[in-house]
């Protein structure tokens, strides 16, 4: 049982304003909760949002945000739950959901309209101490170390689930646009199923990445790209995890007939598009936050065969905000982990 009553967390005290590290007292777990101490946090440009304010709360703020955690559980809220003390466990951004709707019965929980997401209407992961409900941890193999796993639990798991939304089979091509973290983890996936990738993306550092990676080509996105991936043949299915609606026009271009468009990454500005720009080749736009546990836990398997790596930085608890200008600024390459050790 953990001793500390205390723990040392960021706060999100004002929209648009920093994050306060402050001492505050530490949950305790409920019935069918468990008490997990973080070893590690990833930072995510969803917490961008909520920290803006585009995404408020629904609740009033302090709020400790961070759906990307791993830690050991320390503490348990009923004795004959699925975790032990001592289990390693990591946290998403679902935090959980009803349970006995349409979309909970048929893998679709993730868009439950009566979810709570971590870090966002529950306290999240930027903390040393955090309270999830067990049956919404995800077990972590020993093989992957705290920071490796922690962006897995949305990054890894949201770039997953979206590819597997394209239907691609091995042989298509997949159009990746954005190569920060979750483009980089879609390139790997996409690479373990036998998919060609075309990855897009304005920074020179971050393609050439993309290509140590295993894509199969990279395009600058400029205004050249379209003429560019058609050169490559076009695209079976297109994924967007670039927070900017400059990518729409280019993914409409680029796809071939029946193609499926994946959207991910929020761009603040509204797209749009002529409906005869979809209805003449059966294009599908589709829609994809975060995953279901099987989705997380079949990439926790990818990841523990060591087919899935991360490109990290880590940063302190204390620089949590260093970690989230870097997100807004496009200056992280990768993923940023806090570590808490």
């Amino acid at each position: 049982m953990a001793t500390n009553k205390t723990m040392r967390a960021a706060l999100l005290t004002q929209y648009g304003a920093p994050l306060e590290i402050k001492t505050i007292a530490r949950p305790s777990p409920k019935v069918g909760e468990i008490l997990v101490k973080i070893e590690a946090s990833g930072v995510c440009f969803t917490d961008v949002h909520i920290a803006r304010g585009d995404h408020a709360s629904p609740n009033p703020l302090p709020l400790i945000m961070g759906h990307e955690g791993v830690g050991r559980v320390v503490e348990v809220g009923s004795p004959d739950g699925r975790f032990d003390v001592g289990d390693r466990v990591g946290i998403g951004y679902v935090y959980s959901a009803c349970g006995h709707c349409r979309e909970c019965h048929t893998g679709g929980e993730n868009y439950c309209s009566d979810f709570d997401a971590t870090g966002y209407s529950v306290s999240g992961c930027f903390a040393e101490y955090v309270c999830l409900r067990q049956d919404w941890a995800a077990a972590i193999p020993n093989n992957i170390s705290p920071v490796e796993a922690a962006p897995l639990m949305c990054a890894g798991s949201a770039a997953y689930a979206s590819l597997k939304k394209t239907d691609l089979k091995a042989g298509d091509t997949v159009a990746i646009f954005g190569l920060g973290g979750l483009g980089q983890y879609a390139i790997q996936i996409a690479k373990q199923s036998g998919i060609k990738v075309i990855a897009i993306d304005i920074d020179q550092q971050k393609l050439a990445t993309a290509k140590a990676l295993g894509a199969d080509e990279t395009v600058v996105a400029n205004s050249d790209a379209i003429a560019s991936i058609k050169a490559l043949g076009g695209a079976d299915g297109c994924i967007n995890f670039a927070p900017v609606g400059a990518t729409w026009p280019l993914m409409l271009a680029v796809c071939k007939p029946r193609a499926k468009l994946v959207l991910t990454a929020v761009p603040s500005e509204q797209l749009a598009f002529y409906a005869h720009e979809l209805i003449e080749r059966g294009l599908q736009v589709i829609g994809n936050s975060a995953s279901n546990r099987q989705e997380m836990n079949e990439l926790l398997q990818l990841a523990a065969n060591g087919k899935i790596k991360g490109v990290i930085s880590t940063r302190s608890l204390d620089e949590v905000n260093i970690a989230i200008a870097d997100l807004q600024t496009g200056k992280a390459q990768g993923r940023t982990v806090l570590d808490f050790h």
